[in-house]
């Protein structure tokens, strides 16, 4: 206790996770061909998600934490909360797709513009 930083596994992989969100800026920042950008970053961040794997896998195992409320068995929540959490879920979901889908029709169509010298 009283410590600024603990080596605690899940903090460390974070950690980490950060550095390598850090590296794919600047990688893709770094390369002038965009192509050639995307295809190194493409690769930092396969390696990126195997840590955030890593992690979700780390957090599943029950050391010092409650049980798990939902499970595939069945559930130890109140119907009023599971609507709700499951109702968020799917608008998250559908926020996060929506978001990523205008953003890759913005990169295609700034791309479309470089190429056609507008």
């Amino acid at each position: 206790m009283g410590a600024w930083w603990v080596w605690d596994a899940r903090l460390t992989s974070e950690l980490i996770l950060l550095f390598l969100y850090l590296g794919f800026i600047a990688l893709h920042a770094s390369i002038d061909d965009p192509r050639r950008a995307d295809r190194a970053s493409a690769l930092l961040a396969i390696i990126g998600s195997v840590n955030v794997l890593s992690s979700i896998f780390r957090a599943m195992v029950e050391y010092l934490h409650q049980g798990a409320s939902v499970k595939f068995t069945g559930t130890s929540m109140h119907v009023a909360m599971q609507q709700g959490m499951y109702t968020m879920m799917l608008a998250v979901w559908l926020y996060a797709i929506a978001v990523s889908l205008l953003r890759v029709r913005c990169i295609i169509l700034e791309r479309e513009c470089k190429a056609s010298g507008i």
